[in-house]
């Protein structure tokens, strides 16, 4: 009767132990792709988000220069400007990054440099922005540049052309 014995306990024991250490080397092999996924829609979101107040910073931009106003700045190049950067969301505060904001009249009829006079076209421009990613990818790991503008057809004023402090901004 000794051929009836229960089977031996033994197999089972050694299968756990050939596993342990296991569960933190598959939480890492999960956690690292699922932690850069989640950095590059944060990337690309951020990058659109940034792309979009740009854009929407130098309309309004663009609205301010085609009714002759020069509220802040002493001339009406420098009012731009600053209407730009306070339409920006806080992104155009550093000195690098006011820097990117451009301003030019354009002649229609000659398609040159003009002033700010009636009938000429203003281009607001924000040109080469600078973006550093979140994520820490190897071959991503360079800045992305933004760029956004806006053109509009400068009304008639009421009065005299206000100054410019550099007419070819560009």
């Amino acid at each position: 009767m000794a051929d009836r014995s229960l089977p031996e306990v033994a197999p089972r024991a050694n299968r756990t132990t050939r596993q342990r250490g296991s569960e933190p080397v598959e939480a890492t092999l999960i956690a690292i792709p699922m932690l850069l996924m989640t950095f590059l829609m944060l990337d690309v979101s951020m990058v659109i988000f940034i792309r979009t107040t740009m854009q929407e910073a130098v309309r309004e931009g663009a609205r301010y220069a085609i009714t002759g106003q020069n509220a802040t700045g002493p001339c009406q190049d420098d009012s731009i400007k600053t209407t730009v950067k306070n339409h920006a969301l806080g992104f155009l505060h550093g000195t690098a990054a006011a820097a990117t904001v451009h301003v030019q009249f354009v002649n229609p009829s000659t398609g040159g440099q003009g002033t700010n006079a009636p009938g000429n076209i203003v281009n607001v421009k924000i040109e080469g922005y600078k973006y550093s990613t979140l994520a820490p990818f190897q071959r991503l790991n360079y800045p992305l540049y933004v760029f956004a503008t806006a053109s509009d057809l400068i009304e008639p004023y009421t009065g005299a052309a206000p100054c410019l402090t550099n007419s070819t901004d560009q």
